[in-house]
Parts: C-alpha cells; sequence; structure tokens
C-alpha cells in the first residue's frame, strides 16, 4: 500500500444532518453526486450510539438496544418508545431538581449512564468492524468506538442551557468542532491512511438548542459542513467519498429539536444504501480494490 497517496475511502459521520434541510437549502456539496434518506425502522429507538455502532459493524446490537429502550421508557420523547408513567413526573420539576433525580437515582436503576456504557462498546466486546477491512485506518472517535457524546462537561453545560444559560455551552459545542475540522484537514493533507472515518455532533448538538427557532440560527451551521465537504473533495478528488448521518434534526416544543425518525447517505460514486447498518457492506465491497 503506497500511502503517499489520498485515502481510498473518506466517510464524513454528520450526527444530526437534516435530509429535508439540505434538500431544501440545495447544498450541493453534501448531496454530492446521489443522495437519499435512510429508514431507522429497524432501530427501536432512535438514539446517537447503537446506530453508529452499526454502521461500523453491520448489525444493531441488540443487548445495547435493550440499555438504550430502558433509558426511553423513563426519558421519553422518543416516537418509538413508550414512556413509563411515573416518569413524567420529571416533565413538572425544576431543572436543576431533574437533572440531579436523573442522575443520582434513575442512571442508577437503569444500569448507568446509558452514553458512557456504550460509548466503546464495540471495541470493548471486540466486534467486527469496517476498521480491521484496512491496513491503516484513522478515526477521531465515533460514539460506540471510543466517542461519549454526552461526558460530564457537556452534561453540565447541556443542564445551563436548559435552564437558559446557552452561551458557555455553544462556546464549547463550536470549540469542538473546530478541533475536530483540524484534525480532519491534518489527516487528509499527511495523505497517510487507507480510510478516514471522520465524526462531528456539531448539528445535533446545535440542533437539540436551535432547530425549532429562526432557520438562519441553523443555516449557518449547514453552510460549514457544505464548505467542509468541498474542501475534502478538492483535497482527495480521487477518493470514494460516503456522508452519513445516524437521524435528521426536527422541531420541538419550546424551540427544541429532537431526533427524527430518517437519517442521511450521500456519495460521490453512484451508490446508495438503505438503512444506516448498510454502510458496512458497502465499505466492505472496496476493501481489497
Amino acid at each position: 500500500m503506497n500511502y503517499s497517496n489520498a485515502p481510498r475511502i473518506i466517510i464524513l459521520g454528520i450526527d444530526g444532518l437534516e435530509y429535508n434541510l439540505v434538500k431544501e437549502w440545495r447544498l450541493k456539496n453534501i448531496m454530492q453526486k446521489t443522495y437519499c434518506k435512510l429508514d431507522l425502522s429497524d432501530y427501536n429507538v432512535v438514539v446517537t450510539p447503537p446506530i453508529w455502532g452499526s454502521m461500523i459493524t453491520g448489525k444493531i446490537d441488540e443487548e445495547v438496544m435493550g440499555r438504550w429502550i430502558k433509558w426511553a421508557e423513563v426519558a421519553g420523547g422518543n416516537k418509538n418508545i413508550k414512556q413509563k408513567g411515573w416518569a413524567k413526573t420529571g416533565k413538572i420539576l425544576p431543572s436543576k431538581l431533574n437533572f440531579w433525580l436523573w442522575n443520582h437515582i434513575v442512571d442508577p436503576l437503569i444500569g448507568g449512564d446509558p452514553f458512557e456504557k456504550t460509548a466503546n462498546y464495540v471495541i470493548e466486546k471486540k466486534l467486527p468492524n469496517i476498521f480491521q477491512f484496512f491496513e491503516k485506518p484513522w478515526t477521531n472517535g465515533l460514539p460506540s468506538f471510543g466517542k461519549n457524546v454526552s461526558g460530564p462537561v457537556q452534561k453540565k453545560l447541556t443542564e445551563q442551557a436548559l435552564r437558559g444559560e446557552k452561551t458557555q455551552y455553544k462556546k464549547f459545542i463550536a470549540d469542538e468542532y473546530k478541533t475536530d475540522k483540524q484534525k480532519l484537514l491534518t489527516v487528509l493533507n499527511k495523505k497517510e491512511y487507507d480510510m478516514i472515518f471522520w465524526y462531528t455532533p456539531i448539528l445535533d448538538n446545535f440542533g437539540h438548542m436551535d432547530m425549532g427557532k429562526p432557520v438562519t440560527l441553523m443555516m449557518k451551521h449547514y453552510l460549514e459542513i457544505n464548505n467542509l465537504v468541498d474542501i475534502v473533495k478538492n483535497l482527495c478528488p480521487e477518493s470514494n467519498i460516503y456522508i452519513i448521518s445516524d437521524h435528521g434534526m426536527e422541531p420541538f416544543k419550546m424551540g427544541w429539536g429532537m431526533h427524527s425518525n430518517h437519517a442521511f447517505f450521500s456519495s460521490n460514486t453512484g451508490e446508495t444504501i438503505d438503512k444506516p447498518f448498510q454502510l458496512y457492506d458497502l465499505v466492505a465491497k472496496h476493501k481489497n480494490n
């Protein structure tokens, strides 16, 4: 393998990328040669770690999904799972008390914080995954593969944001994106890797806060991703480039956003898939090319 060349495959994982907004705003770079809406009906809970885990293993892990079903029964806000009656009392409590009860009472009852417990399950369970198809793959971390998208700092800032104090939360999200973007550009310029799977939660994180508000608040983040894709294409014009999300975002109550029941996929090759876990087979086709 000559690693002086560009990677054969680049996957841009954009958490929360909404198909309908990409289509409405005609974001040509994100749309690539072919784009499509992905079906999430096989996922009992539309939530981040198990969906990303299924992309890189080709399977929905039933044990992991079971943990998230327990979470959804308490958390609510999920279209596929009915919230337990007693859990609905959290809606009438002050947010600070609600967070305390969740962290000290609910999480222990359901087996611990599911974000933390499933943040690295693919590696911990030694599951076959797409990175094993390549000699020198790279990722900045994926939910289920070494990345916790709801760590202690973010949980604290999210609690503050829910009380109306959003400045520090948005700064944290923006700074995280800048760091991840720089990591991507650095490895692309090195051209040492044969497969790259880059991940960013920027659209999910801002979507939860701003999806139901004036459209311009979200548009600037979508335009940023659209511009980044253009940079990637120019740096690596011969690479297979796939863009995928785990779900989209749609407006919810009080100006917040929630996960939509579909995801996004595009390719510069004309290839398509129907469901997120089919990414595994798509990448497998190219492992020896």
